[in-house]
């Protein structure tokens, strides 16, 4: 099997050989008459050709590093992974509080009024967040238009209104 890297592949050169495997070989397959006969061609060279000009890369070579790259690599790595332990740790120790500061609230609750204790562990087990959430939407209500809507007078205006009344 030839290999070709996709870079270094220009389209003649592919089309070339996809013409070269179209001519060389013809589609293997089962006999036509045989179950599948239609839907076989899947051993056409040119499929094969195609897949390996599109799908393979060439195979990167790793860079070759010298005794002060590898331990300059080793300990920015050591520092990155000592980075993420910490982060890990600070949040296990963030989570620990909130755990512990919720158990003693429940306690403090507990001793305080056993039946406001009581209805807040009950809870509503059977809807969750999303059940929960009202969706914003933008769609009219479903009782319509209120053509027959009068505003109501605004305090100032029906103040303004008994004065004008008075002085004329």
């Amino acid at each position: 099997m030839i290999y070709f890297p996709r870079s270094s592949l220009p389209t003649s050169i592919a089309r070339k050989l996809l013409f070269r495997a179209d001519t060389s070989k013809k589609p293997r397959g089962p006999p036509s008459g045989t179950p599948g006969a239609t839907n076989y061609n899947i051993t056409d060279t040119r499929y094969e050709v195609i897949k390996r000009i599109l799908y393979e890369s060439p195979k990167t070579d790793l860079p070759h590093f010298t005794e002060e790259d590898l331990e300059r690599h080793e300990t920015i790595e050591r520092a990155w992974q000592l980075y993420l332990r910490n982060k890990r740790e600070a949040k296990s120790k963030e989570l620990a509080a909130k755990y512990r500061m919720l158990n003693e609230a429940n306690m403090q609750l507990e001793q305080i009024s056993k039946n406001l204790f009581l209805s807040a562990q009950l809870g509503n087990k059977t809807m969750l967040f999303p059940g929960q959430m009202k969706i914003p939407t933008e769609t009219p209500p479903l009782n319509g238009w209120n053509y027959d809507y009068i505003p109501s007078p605004k305090p100032d205006q029906s103040q303004e209104k008994e004065s004008k009344k008075e002085e004329g």
